[in-house]
């Protein structure tokens, strides 16, 4: 029997049971990308749209956001279409990318099944890892051929057929490279919770490292893979050097999981786990026993949103900058004016990074509400049902922790944003705005956790809804307005009722409607939850 023997039939079965996730992603990702693509034209079809949207573009607030404007002395529709999705596209190509990789991977050995596969059939040992590959390489060379085409379909003022065709390559090729790199993590740890964040810290990095230099010198923005992306100077330079990388770094990391898996059991990793005590007083109940397996995790989060918003604040003293350097907004402002425009730019970036920050933190609280479920899948909830322990307080323990998670990691971020800011801005901002902003974006946190309870309670099997929902609203907050969507589709988001924070004062109205919604959520997810059989 060869080391890849039955490869065809697990790829098979890979797509059959990931069917789902890969239609809704495919629309997603790609059907959003045509149809924003079309619509570009009527957006910024003329030279003075163009031009409007440069000069926001090459703002050091934008261009922490999605990268520097490319360097042109004749800006047209395509090249400011590119620089507009170009970055964000590829976050979002690395997410699903990293959810295929580690469920096919590690979540397949955790469940048992790779073991069952493996020990009833003639299933070569590096198969699994090979399917895998070739279901990544599939999903990502789709969506690489229907974005091509459809670009050129598109056919944007200013494009071309090279450019068309790099930049559809530059997505599918940026998830391919960092779903090979979550292979590797897939091997070093032995379940999927470790190998994920692992994969996310490293991706995290090079976010980080990517929008420091974005802002400070763009030549070291090679130093990261997310930065590589931008290189391709897409209808500008087209250059295609960037696309070598992905790929050398793809097959490099491809061959490191290969010979990872080589060499380590079934459902072990490479990095050994430390073997916890038999008695401890953190096992002695569910709050406790979340708290000490979660700690972690909890921990990188926090840490890990302070220095993102750290960085962001960096940037502070630099977002006025084009306000101060036009002399016909000086001469029309005045000293006095030109003060105020500056404030209100570094205003409105504060409410853009206020939404980055809730959509980081109902992740980082959604992660241990959605534990109670996939531990059931488990049957871990099994030993904790041995003690005389309620599924009202199960659920409210992880509910609570999730909802405190979330909390912190949006004061954590907001505080390193404030600290750094204060410590680069000649005219801080004051404390309240900040604060502000954090309290706006509260109940539309509460309100996602509450979505999620409810899913849970009543339909487990659709929770994933809660993420869909999620990146629909930050879609529509984010590009909604250089989308120019119709103002009933951005009120679909939460975000939009309170989005004028710290601009203007908090709208209590939608303040207390928001959280009374949040709580209706979060009483039917208890109750659905006591009402439903865990096993199904």
């Amino acid at each position: 029997m060869t080391q890849f023997a039955e490869t065809k039939r697990l790829l098979l079965a890979d797509l059959k049971r990931d069917r789902i996730k890969i239609i809704v992603w495919m629309l997603v990702l790609a059907g959003l990308f045509l149809a924003v693509a079309y619509k570009f034209t009527d957006l910024y079809g003329n030279p003075s749209q163009i031009n409007t949207i440069a000069e926001t573009l090459k703002s050091k607030a934008m261009e922490s956001l999605f990268g520097p404007l490319a360097r042109s002395t004749n800006l047209n529709t395509a090249i400011i279409f590119a620089s507009e999705m170009l970055i964000f596209w590829a976050i979002f190509m690395v997410i699903f990318n990293y959810s295929l990789a580690i469920g096919s991977t590690r979540g397949q050995e955790e469940s048992g099944l790779t073991e069952m596969i493996r020990g009833g059939h003639p299933v070569g040992r590096q198969a699994p890892l090979l399917a895998a590959t070739l279901e990544l390489t599939l999903i990502d060379g789709l969506f690489t051929i229907l974005s091509g085409v459809g670009l050129q379909l598109a056919d944007l003022p200013g494009a071309n057929t090279n450019g068309n065709w790099l930049l559809a390559l530059a997505l599918g090729i940026v998830g391919w490279a960092f779903g090979m790199i979550a292979l590797v993590f897939a091997q070093l740890f032995n379940d999927a919770h470790n190998a994920m964040l692992s994969g996310y810290l490293f991706f995290g990095v090079t976010y980080l490292v990517r929008m420091i230099t974005d802002v400070t010198n763009p030549d070291w923005t090679w130093l990261s893979p997310l930065g590589w992306v931008e290189k391709t100077s897409i209808y500008v330079d087209n250059n295609w050097l960037p696309m070598i990388l992905y790929a050398v770094t793809g097959f490099a990391m491809l061959a490191i999981a290969f010979a990872l898996n080589a060499n380590r059991d079934i459902d072990a990793g490479i990095i050994a786990v430390r073997p916890g005590k038999q008695t401890s007083n953190f096992l002695a109940g569910p709050g406790s026993l979340l708290f000490w397996t979660q700690k972690t995790t909890a921990l990188v989060w926090i840490a890990g949103v302070f220095v993102l918003g750290a960085s962001y604040g960096s940037v502070f003293d630099s977002i006025g900058k084009l306000v101060k350097t036009s002399p016909v907004i000086q001469e029309v402002l005045g000293t006095s004016g030109v003060q105020h425009a500056e404030k209100l730019q570094v205003l409105n970036f504060v409410g853009i990074l206020g939404m980055i920050f809730s959509i980081l933190a109902v992740i980082a609280g959604g992660m241990i509400v959605n534990k109670i479920e996939t531990d059931n899948q488990k049957g871990y909830l099994g030993l904790v049902g041995a003690k005389p322990i309620s599924r009202n307080r199960n659920l409210a323990t992880v509910v609570a922790y999730g909802s405190g998670l979330a909390v912190i990691v949006l004061v954590s971020a907001i505080a390193g944003t404030q600290a750094a800011a204060n410590a680069v801005m000649r005219h801080p901002l004051a404390a309240h705005y900040y604060w502000q902003t954090g309290l706006a974006m509260v109940p539309v946190i509460l309100l996602l956790i509450g979505l999620l309870v409810a899913l849970i309670g009543w339909l487990p099997k659709w929770r994933s809804l809660t993420w869909g929902y999620l990146g629909l609203a930050f879609v529509l907050s984010y590009f909604g307005k250089l989308l120019k969507l119709p103002e009933w589709s951005l009120r679909i988001s939460p975000f939009y009722w309170l989005n004028k924070v710290p601009v203007e004062k908090v709208d209590w109205t939608a303040w207390w409607l928001i959280l009374g919604i949040a709580v209706i959520l979060l009483v039917a997810g208890f109750i659905g939850y006591n009402r439903r059989d865990l096993d199904r």
